[in-house]
């Protein structure tokens, strides 16, 4: 099959999620695949960005996949590089659609080259499918763009042939939306079960990290946002220590808060931040957990998700400690699937009660494993998708 993703999101430099994996799974399994992406903003790279680039033969996650990248052409200052990208995109996909003899589109953008992909698809009579993730127009933060999101966003479900959601609560999400009810399905989040997975605890890094092997550690991962919950385990750490000495806090990653979060974390030598890491290098970090967090905030935009680091938590055979996102629970009711809930404003007591009973973490974590490797391999799932595609296109 002849394949286009479409994102609006820098496929170089965004954090490997699942349209990498996906991209470059079907492409080992014989496919052809193009990506049509939206560059970040770097205004040195102006000149270059003025024009269409494509990047043959790329891979990022897996060494013997090769995709396509297309990039439609933008002015590379902030704020430009999307308005331009959004005018100019859907000549573009229409150029690949065309070129390549495209069977199908996989679509992750809305806001930005979402509307385009739909029309474009409509006119050369190629089928849509969108992938549901989240609600992607409560990430922007001006309330009148927020709202043509929305519209854009609303305007994509309603016109794809198929949504494919990550979590039950999103697939009703997307009905409330105005799809049509047989048009929507959930279809789960996977992993990459070769990276994550289990392994011995790393006592170099924890060396180089000043983690002791009597520390009790904490770990998040992932883009650091402002409803991360982060300020509120940092805010009340010392009720923490108090009662499990001595503990760490390691947080990986990156975003919109790192700076805030890092403030924060001055002079408290127990909260450790070590910004992104490579994906590969992901699950080093995560052996020297007792037990991972997620600790969004339950809000609009987190409500409904099942976060990707949850499975990856658990695929590390880590126990999970997470506030009570309806999205995910629906998933993960219990802790027969490795993981626990609490809300925000009892984590910490939570959160020591579970670190003075390791027992007690060991068997979440073997659960935990045991179920993610069953329900959530991309290997498995890509192989899914692909025929999806095939009962659409034939």
């Amino acid at each position: 099959m002849r394949i286009l993703i479409i994102h609006e999101i820098d496929w170089f430099t965004k954090v490997i999620f699942e349209p990498h994996h996906l991209a470059e799974l079907f492409s080992k399994q014989g496919h052809d695949v193009f990506v049509i992406d939206c560059k970040d903003a770097n205004i040195h790279n102006f000149t270059k960005g003025i024009k269409t680039q494509i990047t043959k033969n790329y891979h990022r996650v897996y060494d013997d996949a090769s995709i396509t990248i297309i990039r439609p052409p933008s002015i590379q200052i902030r704020g430009l590089n999307r308005i331009t990208h959004f005018f100019s995109c859907k000549k573009i996909i229409k150029k690949t659609i065309v070129e390549n003899n495209i069977d199908i589109i996989l679509l992750y953008g809305s806001a930005t080259n979402g509307l385009q992909s739909i029309q474009a698809a409509k006119e050369l009579k190629i089928p849509v499918i969108y992938r549901l993730l989240d609600i992607s127009h409560g990430l922007v933060k001006i309330p009148i763009v927020r709202q043509l999101a929305r519209y854009y966003e609303k305007t994509v479900i309603q016109k794809s042939l198929k949504i494919l959601a990550t979590t039950p609560d999103l697939t009703r999400y997307a009905i409330e939306m105005g799809a049509n009810k047989d048009d929507v399905e959930t279809f789960p989040l996977g992993i990459n079960t070769t990276i994550f997975k289990p392994m011995k605890k790393d006592i170099e890094l924890a060396n180089t990290l000043g983690i002791s092997k009597d520390d009790s550690v904490i770990v998040f991962v992932g883009t650091i946002y402002d409803f991360a919950g982060l300020d509120y385990i940092i805010s009340n750490f010392d009720l923490l220590k108090n009662k499990i000495p001595p503990v760490k806090f390691l947080i990986i990653g990156g975003g919109p808060s790192f700076n805030k979060i890092k403030s924060m974390a001055n002079n408290k030598p127990e909260i450790i931040l070590v910004g992104f890491k490579p994906q590969n290098d992901l699950p080093r970090y995560i052996s020297l957990a007792d037990i991972c967090v997620n600790s969004f905030e339950v809000n609009f935009v987190t409500d409904r998700i099942l976060p990707t680091k949850i499975l990856e938590y658990l695929a590390c055979g880590k126990p999970v400690l997470s506030t009570p996102l309806r999205g995910t629970q629906e998933l993960l009711p219990t802790e027969e699937f490795g993981i626990l809930y609490s809300n925000l404003e009892q984590f910490i007591e939570t959160l020591s009660d579970l670190l003075n009973n390791k027992q007690r973490l060991e068997k979440l974590g073997l659960k935990g494993n045991t179920y993610v490797m069953g329900n959530h391999n991309w290997n498995i799932l890509s192989l899914q998708l692909i025929d999806q595609f095939k009962q659409i296109v034939h």
